[in-house]
């Protein structure tokens, strides 16, 4: 079994912040994640709209620009994250805030991974996707031959190449691009976001999504992601206990497979107080 889970840290246009909690290096590997994928919040103020924690700079569209960028996180994240093997996220998106924007260039995508890649220690081992709209080649975001070529610059560096879309009960997967770009990644984790209840039925959605895509289209890089939060650790036993039912469920599924990843906010604490509760949580 190979375990990824998602650290969350605070961007800041390019003056990044750790989250207190997020775990350290030893933490993370004691609660049993073989990897960590460094990515930024993009949660968002629910007054405004603006991401709280700001995001990562697009200072222009060459291939300069984006290794340049790049620098403003690689020595820092190697910093926080050098003694546990990790992945670092590249910013897809030109715009944070919006998907009308499109992505940025691929030159510029190629400078953020040699960027990183250049100014990393032997724990940088990869790459992950950061758009997880899973209609991005569909909706014009996204070239299709963007992903393959930025795959291939990965890949040809002995690194892993990996994508966590999202996908809900109530879509219909024929309409995703996942059954055509799946085989740019080394893996796939699909988040069925049953954990807040954007899916409803898990079981369902395992059966008509996951098994469904990975049998269909022969897509035997795909997995799937469990998902919790601070609910987990809620004070009112009711929403606890409810939280960590919910997020018990996906252990059912996942454990089918021989790769998972997890999200678990920004709190270390919320995944041990699952592997507490639930048995074979990972």
């Amino acid at each position: 079994m190979t375990v990824y889970g998602l650290w969350y840290f605070k961007a800041k246009g390019g003056f990044p912040e750790e989250f207190p909690n997020a775990g350290t290096p030893s933490t993370l590997k004691n609660v049993g994640f073989d990897y960590a994928v460094a990515l930024y919040s993009k949660a968002e103020d629910t007054g405004s709209g603006d991401l709280l924690y700001g995001g990562v700079p697009y200072s222009g569209i060459t291939y300069e620009d984006g290794y340049n960028d790049a620098l403003k996180f690689a020595g820092w994240i190697d910093s926080k994250l050098r003694g546990i093997d990790y992945l670092v996220f590249i910013p897809v998106l030109a715009d944070d805030y919006s998907l009308d924007f499109g992505s940025r260039t691929t030159q510029y995508l190629k400078g953020w991974v040699d960027g990183i890649y250049s100014n990393t220690s032997s724990y940088q081992k990869g790459f992950y996707w950061y758009l997880e709209f899973p209609w991005q080649v569909a909706k014009n975001i996204v070239y299709e031959e963007t992903i393959n070529e930025i795959s291939d610059y990965i890949r040809h560096r002995g690194q892993q190449f990996i994508w966590i879309p999202y996908v809900h009960d109530g879509n219909n997967p024929e309409g995703t691009d996942i059954k055509s770009i799946t085989t740019y990644f080394t893996y796939v984790f699909l988040q069925s976001n049953y954990y807040q209840g954007k899916t409803s039925d898990l079981d369902k959605w395992y059966n008509e999504v996951l098994l469904y895509l990975r049998n269909e289209y022969n897509l035997n890089n795909l997995y799937m992601e469990l998902e919790c939060d601070g609910e987990v650790n809620s004070p009112d036993p009711t929403t606890a206990e409810y939280y960590r039912e919910r997020a018990c469920e996906y252990v059912n599924y996942a454990n089918n497979f021989s790769y998972k990843a997890y999200y678990y906010n920004v709190n270390i604490e919320n995944v041990q107080t699952m592997k507490n509760y639930c048995g074979g949580y990972i």
